[in-house]
């Protein structure tokens, strides 16, 4: 079968332009004929489609393995004959096309679960290489939203008291982290005192005002400022800042950059605060190994957690008479050392008091004093 010639634009992928041409389909090939020179063949069955196809579009060809010529063929008789000849043009497009979009489907979902899965296990690996400005730029920024307004506890005796028992315990750490320690007097709504301790991107530790005024003996606050220097030394909240913005990137990737703003905003500063189960059991391993060196007693951590779940549970009973506040609100949100650090009983049974006690006594009877007058 010869078709009519029809006028047609011709780039050989060699020369600068494009050149005028006669297309004409003889048989199973698209002869493209110029004078002077040897006509070009391609074999219908080898002819891809790379835009138009649809009736009354130009037509655009070109050759399969030859990613430089191109042949366009004008709108109407000239593209409609071709298309008659070699229908295969259309569907094998639209097979690539498909194909393309499977493939690019698969390689997206691979990042996905490849990212997850990195995330997941390696977050404290990959917060190694987080640059110290960008450490020190988000442990500000969660610093003020956990802080905001509150007065800052600096009373001399009762900082040289606190510092006191710091020194205890980085003296039983093989190779203690930098870190430094406030102390804050934060409340929650109705002026209540917040009972809580936070470790921080860059080795910062705040200290409550209440946890302190709620702490039965120095031994009590050496367990809690020793758990969280674990969190300090095993990079939890530089692990925390991975896992957040990494799941941000992931919900970019997914949603086309919708929703990650809304995990920064809602869910940022609660993911980093509060660890996983496995991460606060591997901040008191750190703190009853320091605690063992140190001649400290791990009892003191167990005692305040005792004590903490016998007042929440007491909470628990007062929300159950009174329908008007949950016990769920009172005790989940950022307000208690429960809702940040999840205390459990095998923790608290893995906490095993030392036989001989703490030896020699943290603090005098006057430091402790001191400690607990801290913001006055």
């Amino acid at each position: 079968m010869v078709t009519q010639q029809h006028n047609a634009e011709f780039f050989d992928g060699k020369s600068a332009m494009a050149r005028l041409v006669h297309a004409r389909v003889v048989g199973d090939t698209l002869v493209i004929s110029q004078a002077g020179t040897v006509d070009v063949q391609w074999p219908l069955n080898s002819v891809e489609l790379v835009s138009g196809g649809k009736p009354g579009q130009a037509l655009r060809l070109k050759l399969h393995g030859d990613h430089g010529s191109r042949l366009t063929l004008p709108e109407g008789n000239a593209a409609d004959v071709v298309i008659a000849a070699a229908p295969a043009i259309l569907t094998g497009h639209k097979r690539r096309f498909w194909k393309g979009v499977g493939i690019s489907v698969a390689v997206v979902f691979a990042l996905g679960v490849a990212g997850y899965a990195t995330l997941a296990v390696a977050p404290q690996a990959l917060a190694r290489f987080i640059p110290d400005e960008v450490v020190n730029s988000f442990a500000d920024g969660l610093e003020k939203s956990v802080i905001k307004s509150s007065k800052r506890c600096d009373a001399p005796a009762g900082l040289d008291a606190i510092n006191k028992i710091a020194r205890r315990i980085v003296s039983g750490a093989e190779d203690p982290p930098t870190f430094s320690l406030r102390v804050f007097d934060i409340r929650q709504a109705g002026n209540k005192k917040l009972v809580n301790a936070f470790a921080l991107p860059g080795g910062r530790m705040v200290f409550s005002a209440g946890l302190i005024e709620n702490a039965g003996s120095a031994d009590e606050v050496a367990g809690v400022l020793a758990h969280e220097l674990g969190h300090v030394a095993l990079r939890h909240p530089e692990a925390a800042i991975v896992r957040v913005y990494g799941l941000q990137m992931l919900l970019s990737l997914f949603t086309a950059g919708q929703g990650a703003d809304s995990l920064g905003s809602i869910a940022g500063v609660i993911a980093v605060l509060r660890y996983s189960r496995e991460a606060e059991a591997e901040a008191d391993a750190y703190a009853v190994e320091v605690m063992e060196k140190a001649n400290v007693d791990p009892k003191g951590l167990r005692n305040f957690f005792a004590r903490l779940i016998k007042k929440n549970t007491s909470t628990a009973g007062e929300a159950k008479a009174d329908d008007s506040t949950s016990f769920r609100k009172r005790i989940e949100p950022l307000t208690d050392l429960f809702s940040t650090h999840p205390g459990t009983d095998d923790r608290i049974a893995r906490l095993v008091p030392r036989p001989g006690g703490t030896e020699p006594a943290i603090l005098s009877d006057a430091e402790w004093r001191a400690l607990k007058a801290i913001c006055k």
